[in-house]
């Protein structure tokens, strides 16, 4: 006997059809589901734009900054080189922070009543006053001087600074005339006093320090107190005195200077 089973459906070929087109739909959806960004790409994607734009606006402003400060600094550097005098002292100037202090009771070795160490210091001031300086020199300060006539040559010349100090010296001894016993008359020097008072106020003003100079009350004063110490930017006077000595002329009696037409020649000091 056999067994009946039943019979297969008849296939129908738009089924698989349908079914094919069904799987397609689900692979393109999912296609472009992967395709589109997901919430946390965009995020991403907006921070680093907001980043490179930061940065771009960061780097431009400290570039433009930088230029400005260069600019600035560079005018200054112009305007101060334009308006330098050539020194070969120059070589020797180191600036430093110093209080200068004035009290009006204070007897340092430089003030009060004339005594032989006091006379001593202010020598020191002006030991190194005589140097010898080379052409090239004079070239690069478009200036000339006496030639020295030894064997090493050059021409006279000193710092400005010692002359200053040399018209300072030359009052501080004129206010103490009894003690110094000046053979010259006052009226006769008046006009070296002139010229040097005059000298001490064209070097005050034309260094323009600008050092702030402030005041105070005082309990018995009715008037603010001036302040008797002072900061200012200084130039090393040492590191000056070691240059100059390096340039001394320990005397100029002698040959070493001789007038073109007078029979005359300095005893000791050229600003004595």
């Amino acid at each position: 006997m056999y067994s009946e089973r039943p019979l297969a459906k008849d296939h129908d070929p738009s089924d698989s059809l349908d079914t094919e087109s069904l799987l397609s739909d689900e692979q393109s959806q999912e296609k472009l589901l992967h395709s589109l960004p997901s919430p946390t790409s965009k995020r991403n994607k907006r921070l680093k734009t907001y980043l490179h734009v930061g940065a771009v606006v960061f780097y431009s402003v400290l570039t433009a900054t930088l230029y400005a400060w260069s600019v600035r600094i560079n005018a200054k550097k112009c305007e101060c080189e334009n308006a330098a005098v050539y020194s070969p002292a120059k070589a020797a100037i180191k600036y430093e922070k110093q209080m200068i202090v004035h009290n009006l009771a204070d007897n340092g070795k430089y003030r009060g009543p004339p005594r032989p160490e006091q006379d001593a210091a202010w020598e020191d001031l002006l030991r190194y006053n005589n140097l010898r300086v080379q052409k090239e020199d004079l070239d690069k300060a478009n200036a000339t001087s006496v030639p020295l006539n030894d064997d090493q040559g050059g021409y006279l010349a000193t710092l400005d600074v010692f002359h200053t100090l040399h018209c300072v010296n030359k009052i501080r001894k004129s206010y103490y005339s009894d003690y110094y016993h000046d053979p010259n008359p006052l009226a006769d020097q008046q006009e070296h006093f002139d010229h040097c008072i005059d000298l001490l106020r064209q070097v005050v003003m034309c260094h323009g320090d600008v050092s702030l100079h402030t005041y105070q009350w005082k309990e018995d004063y009715r008037w603010p107190w001036p302040s008797m110490q002072t900061e200012h930017q200084c130039r090393n006077w040492d590191k000056l005195m070691d240059w100059s000595k390096e340039h001394y002329i320990p005397s100029l009696t002698g040959p070493i200077l001789s007038h073109p037409k007078l029979d005359l020649r300095p005893e000791s000091s050229i600003l004595e």
